[in-house]
């Protein structure tokens, strides 16, 4: 065999071996609309004085727990929030995420996409000691905007519950408050408390 040939025959061997650690990287777990994915945490914003843990036990009735705890309300025409997820929307998704989100390994984080009739539902979800970090990005295909400037069109915002923070960040003297990320207590309890009305008590600035 030349030399040529040899160089040839090693680039080949690392690429398919390259190929095969991307595919598993990439691996995707999906069931009844739901599809989870693993990713770098190299991917997420805002998380420099967060520790992660691994791996993530929950159980399946703590999962339901979170997915129902997750209300969303449109910014520009305040109504009674709504949840992310419907009740048959929880029962098809939990199982999944009990599954998966054990499967966590180091520097790595869940994203996820929820296909409904609505239109697909995208986020992420990481955990610390104490709490899980849920980001939503799309909720039945609309997409998070909260512009101050209104250079984008404002659509919608995550309202807190029992349980749940907003994060908030700082640069310099000014203070940002970012409402599509939701932390909540990982212990997270039923939420029985309802939403009853778009008052001036559960709205808060854009």
């Amino acid at each position: 065999m030349t030399i040529r040939n040899s160089f040839a025959v090693l680039f080949l061997s690392l690429a398919i071996c390259g190929c095969a650690t991307i595919t598993k990287e990439e691996k995707n777990y999906s069931k009844n609309g739901l599809t989870i994915s693993f990713r770098s945490i190299h991917y997420l914003d805002n998380v420099e004085n967060i520790t992660f843990i691994y791996p993530i036990i929950l159980s399946e009735k703590n999962i339901r727990n979170h997915l129902f705890s997750l209300y969303y309300q449109d910014i520009i025409r305040p109504k009674k929030p709504r949840p992310v997820f419907s009740r048959a929307a929880v029962d098809e998704m939990a199982p999944l995420f009990r599954t998966v989100i054990r499967k966590v390994k180091p520097r790595k984080y869940l994203h996820f996409e929820y296909q409904a009739r609505g239109g697909i539902t995208e986020g992420q979800v990481f955990a610390t000691k104490k709490k899980l970090y849920w980001d939503i990005f799309r909720i039945n295909g609309v997409a998070y905007s909260n512009n101050p400037l209104r250079i984008v069109k404002p659509t919608w915002k995550l309202v807190r519950a029992p349980g749940h923070s907003y994060q908030t960040l700082y640069n310099g003297t000014l203070e940002s408050v970012v409402k599509n990320r939701i932390i909540a207590n990982i212990k997270m309890p039923f939420p029985r408390q309802r939403f009853q009305s778009s008052s001036s008590k559960n709205r808060s600035s854009y």
